[in-house]
């Protein structure tokens, strides 16, 4: 055999291996950062579900790390994290990230239902329809994934339950901003504490404030009901958690990894609203039984919620005005908003939730 014959042989050869055997590529790792502990709940089970089908449906190219309990970052510092990358993905309130997002700081308010699916449905229809909500994530290098909303509000307090605004008798409450300008406006008795979430807890046990705003179900996991006496569903306004993505490592996907994304993170919107919805009722029945700690729960009638909705209603309103002075669509947004959560609340007083209609029809 002629060297030449050889080198042929050789390279034929190697063709042969290269095409036999490809190189398989090292999954890549996404971070996701959350302030929620990793316990066994229906949001939590819907999280896991998510990170599951993006590696599924990728082939095993995308893998998905959930760091908890702020481990990767501090819930506060969640928008800058993802800006910079820090975090690939998180959720955000806008109790944080107002500043950076006008628009979609109209997106927590306290008046509307307080319901799970209604609230996420409705804001995610804004999303669609106003590219002002988009161009203000990609301003702060971001993509949209998800929204889902905390559920109703809960006033938790160790004095007494405040039913109506008469009743906070000067007590130290941490509330949200726009409940600090009802306060306000209104002269509800009432002394605002400004505080992080995260530190409701000691803030309450050590007797530096009398009372919070919460939402129901994150009153068991973060134990507030141990330092509570009273647990007021006030039935109206949310808060909405925004899911995002830093835009670079989204525009490093790849056009198909983009799609299962977005077709991921659909079917994940339902999943959390219908696990909300079922952590409410878990948390009611929680609070209510708990011997430990025994805790008082009150649900708001009609008559009581209209007092505290007159209180907020101007303050809504106002709120988008001002906003308006920075974000020129944002009385717009704040009035369609309202109009699509009457919208969504119509259409499941009429067909009920969505996993409520597929097993009718699965039937």
């Amino acid at each position: 055999m002629t060297p030449f014959v050889r080198v042929l042989c050789v390279l034929f050869t190697l063709s042969l291996w290269c095409l036999s055997s490809p190189i398989q590529a090292e999954p890549r790792t996404l971070h996701y950062a959350t302030a929620v502990a990793p316990t066994d709940r229906p949001n939590n089970r819907a999280r896991h579900w998510w990170a599951e089908q993006i590696k599924a449906r990728t082939n095993g190219e995308i893998e998905i790390e959930i760091h908890w309990m702020q481990s990767l970052v501090k819930y506060a510092d969640t928008a800058q994290a993802v800006s910079s990358g820090l975090a690939d993905i998180a959720g955000m309130t806008p109790d944080y990230t107002a500043a950076r997002f006008p628009l979609w700081a109209l997106s927590q308010t306290e008046v509307g239902p307080g319901d799970h699916y209604i609230a996420a449905e409705a804001w995610r229809r804004m999303m669609a329809d106003t590219p002002a909500l988009r161009e203000e994530l990609q301003r702060n290098n971001m993509a949209f994934m998800a929204v889902y909303s905390t559920g109703p509000r809960v006033l938790i307090s160790n004095t007494r339950p405040y039913l109506t605004p008469e009743v906070f008798d000067g007590d130290r409450v941490r509330l949200t901003p726009r409940s600090v300008q009802a306060a306000q406006q209104a002269d509800w008795e009432v002394t605002p504490i400004n505080l992080t979430f995260t530190d409701i807890y000691s803030a309450m046990d050590r007797g530096t404030i009398n009372g919070a705003q919460s939402a129901a179900y994150l009153v068991p996991l973060f134990k507030h009901h141990e330092v509570a006496k009273h647990i007021v569903e006030t039935g109206n306004g949310q808060s909405m958690i925004l899911e995002a993505m830093n835009l670079d490592t989204w525009n490093s996907l790849t056009p198909e990894q983009q799609q299962v994304f977005k077709e991921v993170n659909r079917e994940l919107e339902v999943r959390m609203a219908e696990a909300g919805l079922e952590e409410l009722e878990q948390a009611r029945e929680m609070i209510r039984s708990n011997r430990e700690f025994p805790t008082e729960y009150h649900i708001l009638n009609a008559r009581q919620q209209a007092q505290w909705e007159t209180g907020y209603l101007p303050v809504e309103r106002a709120f988008a005005e001002k906003t308006g002075k920075r974000a020129p669509q944002a009385v717009s947004v704040f009035e369609r908003f309202q109009e699509r959560l009457g919208e969504v609340a119509a259409e499941v007083k009429e067909s009920g939730y969505p996993w409520e209609r597929d097993k009718v029809a699965e039937r």
